[in-house]
């Protein structure tokens, strides 16, 4: 499978877009990775990992591993952060560390915030061509792997109350041509939007609906959705679906004071469905210290 893979983006001539970065289910759990604006907004400490092991049982299929830490600063004005990423399909790398930086401001009215983010880091990018069979076996692509690392820079910002938030971003803003002689790719600016509704049923569940959409120029937008149940604050169970792509379930854990278990799983309706065992999500999230109680919405992430 990741024979025929590189083959085929060897082979393709013209432009070709696709999504380039990481896909994730669990994407409420770790809300830094693509928008900085979320840095110290919990009001505590926040440490998150997070696995996930997509289309399992195909040979070269992606595998991805995100870290964040973020906390806020001076009575909850700022927030910083700092966020990694490793992802790799087939002979495909692509490594991330950034840090963020966040302004929360006071109340505009009516119980509203808005929250701006800034981030600025490296990102590094390779391909390994060496195991493949080829006919020319002077192809300069052949003849080492290659890697690339360059600065990167996004920002984002949240506008929430203590039933909604409205988020938008842009986490690598500057673009970047992959290759030595000649391009073999680019790295494109991809946009985030993110809308969220808490609606508490008792004093004990709260039902919460939330979308992302995902947004690359010249190729297909992604839209997730997500509807949880939150039970004590302490569990949640919910379902997803990716428009045209798959649905899944997901659910959250309150094991101890301050820590978290996440696993989500998503099976894809598409041509796939016959050929994958699914794509699986396990995360970990540490809180530490006494969550402000200024901001309301995002304490579910």
């Amino acid at each position: 499978m990741r024979i025929i893979f590189c083959i085929l983006v060897l082979a393709i001539g013209g432009e070709v877009w696709g999504q380039q970065d990481a896909q994730v289910s669990l994407y409420l759990r770790n809300p830094l990775q693509f928008n900085s604006a979320h840095a110290g907004l919990d009001g505590t400490l926040r440490s998150t990992s997070i696995v996930r092991m997509q289309w399992t049982g195909w040979e070269g299929a992606p595998r991805t591993q995100f870290i964040s830490a973020h906390a806020p600063l001076f009575r909850n004005r700022l927030g910083i952060g700092l966020t990694a990423l490793n992802d790799a399909s087939g002979t495909r790398s692509q490594r991330e560390f950034m840090g963020h930086v966040a302004y929360h401001s006071p109340e505009l009215g009516n119980g509203i915030y808005l929250s701006t983010g800034l981030s600025f880091g490296l990102q590094s990018a390779g391909y390994d061509f060496q195991s493949l069979m080829a006919r020319d076996a002077n192809d300069m692509l052949l003849a080492a792997p290659y890697n690339a690392v360059g600065f990167s820079t996004g920002a984002g910002v949240i506008m929430h109350a203590s039933s909604w938030f409205l988020g938008f971003s842009a986490p690598h803003l500057l673009e970047q041509d992959l290759g030595n002689a000649e391009p073999i790719g680019r790295r494109n600016r991809h946009l985030y939007a993110t809308a969220g509704y808490i609606h508490p049923l008792n004093d004990f569940v709260d039902v919460r609906a939330v979308s992302l959409v995902k947004w690359l120029a010249d190729a297909p937008g992604v839209v997730d959705v997500n509807i949880e149940l939150w039970l004590f604050e302490v569990l949640s169970l919910g379902a997803m679906a990716r428009y045209g792509e798959g649905v899944g379930v997901q659910t959250s854990y309150r094991f101890k004071e301050g820590w978290r278990f996440h696993y989500a799983v998503d099976f894809p309706t598409n041509g796939l469905m016959t050929r994958s065992f699914g794509s699986h999500e396990i995360g970990l999230a540490w809180d530490y210290g006494k969550r402000s109680v200024a901001y309301q919405s995002p304490r579910y992430f």
